[in-house]
């Protein structure tokens, strides 16, 4: 064997362990990152988006159970023409009543969902997409401006025409809870995704 053969053998050897020795290091690293964003991933899902989709969802179901109240109570109160009898009055007066109070303790649910979901955003801020910003921001203006602009029984305390150059207040934008359920169910496939 010849000097120039040793020597490319040699280039052969080391190219080909140098070769090895980047791939190594090159998987190595992929694998840590993905480890590391599996880790981020359920993190989120965990302290962020999978508590806010439960509180989220939950006031959903809770509007809808709220509305159908309301509807109700429209067909079997509003609309409909019933006795001037004083008796017959106060029996519709009182339903009606009773009617509008469970309709009431959905909203008063919301609310303690809120404080809930409040919780969650400021403890974990840290895991929210950046996407997601401006819409949490909304739904923390809004319960900020629900507790200082709406009283205990319910009424607005702010006077109408600067309420009116204001905007409306909301429990929950529908925007929110679409959001939520968009990343949280996002969150979930890419963390499958990476667990294949």
């Amino acid at each position: 064997m010849s000097v120039e053969e040793i020597i490319r053998l040699i280039f052969s050897f080391l190219g080909g362990g140098l070769v090895a020795v980047l791939l190594d290091w090159w998987r190595a690293a992929r694998s840590e990152r993905r480890t590391r964003r599996v880790e981020f991933i359920r993190l989120q899902l965990q302290e962020l988006y999978g508590p806010l989709q439960f509180f989220a969802s939950r006031n959903a179901k809770l509007f809808d159970l709220s509305d159908g109240f309301q509807k109700a109570y429209t067909q079997e109160y509003v609309e409909k023409q019933w006795s001037r009898e004083q008796a017959t009055q106060d029996r519709v007066r009182q339903a009606a009543s009773q009617t509008l109070d469970i309709a009431h303790q959905y909203i008063e649910q919301v609310k303690e969902n809120n404080e809930h979901i409040l919780a969650i955003l400021e403890s974990h801020y840290s895991l929210i997409e950046s996407a997601d910003i401006e819409v949490f921001a909304q739904f923390i203006v809004d319960y900020t401006r629900l507790k200082a602009e709406i009283d205990e029984s319910g009424r607005l305390k702010t006077p109408l025409e600067i309420y009116q150059h204001l905007g409306s207040i909301s429990f929950m934008r529908p925007g929110f809870i679409k959001a939520v359920d968009k990343r949280f169910n996002e969150k979930k496939a890419e963390l499958d995704k990476l667990l294949r």
